[in-house]
């Protein structure tokens, strides 16, 4: 999920991006190390030039953004509050293992707000109907999904694209971990450098 605020986070010059490109990875403590090398591997694996670092210690997400009646953390607050405390001149993902919600939805699987580059990515209703190995394959959609969100892309039409908006775990399951062709070139025209690979 984008939030709806999209502001200009880059500027185009001879279609080189002139802002780091490094990308934070976060983790609550139930998120494993294999899930977190799954996740560093696909984006290595879409993208030329770009730099993963990983947060070496866990994250707690403070119990004030936590809705007591919903038991749902709040998925902007918690965005705000990951980059209020780690957010530099680089793009910030955040997977936290709790189950969080936007006012007008019941869930979300996660969000991105590119006027901080910050995106969250919650991981408890990826779980629903799932093995590991099935679980490990939604996380890592969901980390490109948001990340394409704060390089700039929109939901796509595409069922099998990964910028496809998923409602439900089995629509995650559907698509790819992939941009399609839309996607990949609205990516290379801004100056990313994307891999080809077949899906």
């Amino acid at each position: 999920m984008m939030n709806s605020t999209l502001t200009e986070n880059f500027k185009q010059n001879s279609k080189t991006l002139i802002f780091d490109t490094t990308i934070l990875i976060l983790r609550t403590r139930n998120i494993d190390d294999n899930i977190i090398a799954n996740c560093v591997d696909t984006l290595r694996n879409l993208f030329i030039d770009i730099r993963i670092d990983v947060h070496k210690d866990f994250v707690e997400i403070p119990e004030y953004l936590l809705d007591t009646y919903r038991m749902q953390y709040q998925a902007e607050g918690v965005a705000y509050f990951v980059s209020r405390n780690f957010h530099d001149d680089h793009f910030v993902i955040f997977i936290a293992d709790v189950d969080a919600y936007v006012p007008g939805l019941n869930f979300v699987f996660g969000i991105a707000i590119p006027s901080i580059r910050t995106a969250v990515v919650f991981t408890y209703r990826l779980k629903l109907f799932a093995d590991y190995e099935r679980f490990i394959s939604r996380v890592r959609k969901e980390v490109v999904h948001e990340l394409g969100h704060l390089l700039g892309l929109k939901h796509c039409n595409n069922p099998a694209c990964v910028m496809r908006f998923s409602n439900t775990v089995l629509e995650v399951d559907e698509k790819n971990y992939l941009f399609c062709d839309k996607c990949t070139t609205k990516l290379t025209n801004m100056g990313f450098k994307l891999r080809k690979i077949s899906p």
